[in-house]
């Protein structure tokens, strides 16, 4: 009599969910103090940002870049997060940027997006991953005040999401239009609902949203960017993501942003092990954000 062969249990189920579904929660990862200390400086840099750059990302709620903030240079190196993306599999994570982005009580929807730049090359279509976003909430998350939703596996296959308006623009960000279906529910969201302390990784290529804050309170969160394979990618994949490190892309800055290049010795040394470099000087690719879904490998 035949039998069956048991199915081994994956080596890292974390990555595999990650590979599978791009994205993936990982409860417990920074610890009760300094989510504590984070809430304070968040609160404190929101307390300095005016109504007008509010009012000019409505649907995102805030888009403050870390770079002009040093203060948050422990969480960009810090250790158990560090840990966490080697544990899934980044075999050279570089930090390229970060912002918080915190929904005010009431604030919208944020629109169906996804974030990945590099659609021009071939690389972008395979199972490896160029670029993860690493969320961490600063309180408790849930659809009610606004948790992240995403259309699982989209980061490898064609949805009807990709092609509704390019997302990022400034109606959009403004939420010039709540009836706009890129703001809307669709059938195939999960909501990904978190508590202070959890990390979710995700791949820049994932559809993605967020729900809107119902309720009184501020719903702060830091989106930090890490390159998993920096010295895996293409010279010219590099390049291009050095203009975004330091702060000479299409997405709006200040008048003279900051990079970690401006920070002091001191702040720049607690992360310089993670951040990118480029002795190649290549020609950067081009700058893509829509992806050519016929090239997408099922």
């Amino acid at each position: 009599m035949s039998t069956i062969a048991p199915v081994a249990a994956s080596a890292n189920p974390l990555k595999d969910q990650l590979d599978r579904d791009g994205f993936v929660r990982v409860p417990g990862v920074i610890d009760p103090v300094t989510i504590d200390t984070l809430l304070l400086r968040a609160q404190a840099t929101l307390f300095r940002a005016t109504q007008a750059e509010r009012d000019a990302v409505k649907s995102t709620g805030s888009l403050i870049h870390l770079s002009d903030h040093p203060e948050y240079a422990d969480i960009i190196g810090y250790p158990p997060l560090i840990a966490l993306l080697r544990t899934l599999d980044a075999s050279d994570p570089r930090w390229t940027g970060g912002f918080l982005i915190s929904k005010p009580a009431g604030g919208p929807p944020l629109f169906w997006h996804q974030d990945w730049w590099g659609w021009t090359e071939p690389e972008s279509y395979a199972v490896r991953p160029q670029q993860w976003f690493a969320m961490i909430y600063l309180t408790d998350t849930t659809p009610e005040n606004g948790c992240l939703r995403v259309i699982p596996g989209t980061h490898r296959r064609d949805h009807p999401l990709h092609h509704l308006e390019a997302a990022h623009s400034e109606a959009l960000q403004r939420f010039q239009n709540p009836d706009d279906p890129v703001y809307g529910s669709h059938p195939d969201e999960v909501p990904v609902p978190v508590r202070a302390g959890d990390v979710l990784i995700g791949d820049a290529r994932l559809i993605h949203g967020a729900y809107g804050n119902r309720t009184a309170q501020e719903r702060p969160l830091l989106t930090l960017w890490y390159m998993p394979h920096w010295s895996g990618m293409s010279p010219g994949m590099r390049a291009r993501a050095m203009l975004g490190y330091l702060r000479d892309d299409d997405i709006p800055t200040p008048e003279r942003p900051l990079t970690p290049l401006d920070w002091t010795p001191a702040l720049r040394r607690r992360i310089e092990t993670i951040l990118p470099t480029d002795e190649d000087k290549a020609a950067p690719i081009p700058w893509q954000r829509i992806p050519d879904v016929a090239r997408f490998v099922a």
